[in-house]
């Protein structure tokens, strides 16, 4: 079952418009249909629960907020962009205590939402702080660029004229060690959409300690090459490394170059529409490898039908909300970083628990640990479940940086604003990520039913479904065998032609 598929169940406010084109193409009408009701070929999915923006916190929830308000999308999208936007804003400033350990503010945020659904207009909002920045970077660099060259220049006459009156070697290399040469300044390297691995090392070696890989085009990502069969292995093993905050290193034999990165951070929020998600969240390989347990995961429904104009409603520049919000991200973005002075790269400090904060994370820790038990809530997606904990700790950073940039503990009440965050993200990794297993042959019949309901189809041969039909089932073989599930499960009717199938009716409820 692909997230198409869970979409259009979850989504009750999606209608298909009838176009006649089984009529159009020749296709016979049958006499009679089925009576009996079909067997639905997958259990409908539950809709979403309510994204709970007030738990962002003071200035990500309003601002959350007036985003879904003001671009109209559902507001577990504005609530992953603001959240996304702030990770990268804060990922370089600290750490957070969780009951493993020291661990990274970043995060991984996946949102699903089909084409038409405003995700570009709202990410553009939330990451306007990061593009900003990104500008004052390019113009600081130019200028500071300009100024290591002049000073590499000097370095280097310096050197020429060592070499020229030293009376010895030893005189020279004496020359030699006073004259040092001057950093390169980092490139303004803060976020990218497609990079491979190689170009990611890359990207952090020579650009900002802190970055991140954001896109409101996710199939950018998730169909390119950092995510091909060839390489996406270690693309994840990267990804699974730097959300971790470990060290990051490459060899090569063939040119000798070893490289090990330290103090790097990195968190990443993809947009992409239900079909190209399907390929990760239905990857046995991503989950297996404990890559998809470390994604905040979402797949709000549509509001498509809603969003009527209204002339009163601001410009997000004149609403205060997200003026806060811009501010407050600037504010961090702005900042300097602590860095490690012996191997380079960042050495933020680590916030603390309060007390209180502690005792709600043990817990939620605690009851997480009962939900996983065989025949538990949770014990069909032990693999995110295992870090729930850690994501809570995470936000309540992000949460609490963009509250207070000078804070050192976290509070009960950013704690507790996480936990339900997380509970929201933990019942949107069951619903969807627990319902990718469908066998094939049953994906691709629920495709073609939907494919059915789409055009609005009475009856339909396989010759038409291999010719106009869903991408995944064009060959004979795995028409055949679709139209042999539907008829299985009482959605198609074959006629005496032995060619043409009528629909059922119930096939057509949700057509208006």
């Amino acid at each position: 079952m692909s997230i198409a598929d869970i979409q259009r169940m979850i989504d009750g406010a999606q209608r298909y418009r009838p176009d006649g084109a089984g009529d159009d193409a020749g296709v016979a009408g049958v006499a009679g249909v089925a009576v009996a009701e079909p067997t639905p070929l997958v259990r409908p999915l539950p809709p979403p629960a309510p994204y709970p923006m007030d738990a962002l916190g003071p200035v990500l929830g309003p601002a959350a907020r007036a985003i879904a308000e003001i671009v109209q999308v559902p507001d577990a999208l504005a609530g992953g962009c603001v959240l996304a936007a702030a990770a990268l804003a804060a990922q370089a400033h600290a750490d957070v205590q969780t009951l493993g350990g020291a661990r990274p503010l970043s995060l991984y945020i996946l949102t699903v939402a089909a084409s038409g659904e405003r995700k570009s207009a709202a990410d553009r909002v939330a990451l306007a702080p990061v593009r900003e920045h990104v500008r004052r970077l390019t113009v600081a660099y130019t200028t500071a660029m300009r100024e290591y060259e002049i000073a590499a220049a000097a370095i280097a006459d310096r050197r020429r004229r060592a070499r020229k009156e030293a009376a010895d070697a030893d005189e020279y290399a004496a020359a030699l060690a006073e004259i040092r040469d001057a950093p390169a300044p980092r490139k303004p390297w803060l976020i990218c959409s497609d990079p491979t691995p190689e170009g990611l090392l890359l990207s952090l070696r020579d650009g900002q300690y802190a970055q991140g890989i954001y896109t409101d085009e996710g199939g950018q990502f998730l169909g390119g090459h950092a995510l091909s069969e060839e390489a996406e292995l270690r693309t994840i093993a990267l990804l699974s490394r730097a959300w971790q905050g470990d060290p990051l290193d490459r060899v090569r034999a063939r040119d000798t170059e070893h490289v090990v990165l330290y103090g790097r951070r990195l968190s990443m929020h993809l947009l992409a529409q239900p079909e190209v998600a399907q390929r990760m969240l239905g990857s046995t390989l991503y989950r297996g490898q404990g890559w998809l347990a470390r994604w905040l995961i979402a797949a709000p429904a549509s509001i498509a039908g809603t969003r009527l104009h209204d002339p009163t409603r601001p410009d997000p520049h004149d609403d205060p909300r997200i003026r806060r919000y811009w501010h407050a991200l600037g504010e961090l973005l702005g900042s300097p970083v602590i860095e490690d002075p012996e191997v380079g790269g960042l050495s933020p400090p680590c916030l603390g628990l309060m007390p209180e904060a502690r005792a709600l994370l043990v817990d939620a820790y605690d009851e997480i640990e009962r939900a996983q038990a065989p025949g538990g809530e949770l014990e069909g997606v032990r693999d995110w479940a295992a870090k729930a904990a850690e994501h809570a700790c995470r936000i309540a950073g992000v949460i609490t940086l963009v509250e207070r940039p000078d804070a050192t503990h976290i509070s009960a009440d950013a704690m507790a604003g996480a936990l339900r965050v997380v509970e929201h993200y933990a019942g949107e990794y069951r619903r969807l990520v627990g319902h990718v297993g469908i066998p094939e042959d049953i994906q691709r019949a629920q495709a073609l039913l939907d494919w059915i309901r789409r055009k609005g189809l009475r009856t339909v041969t396989a010759r038409y479904v291999m010719q106009y039909g869903p991408y995944a089932i064009r060959s004979a073989d795995a028409v055949r065998a679709a139209l042999r599930t539907l008829t299985d499960h009482g959605w198609v009717t074959p006629a005496d032609d032995g060619r043409t199938y009528a629909v059922h009716p119930a096939a057509m409820e949700d057509v208006l």
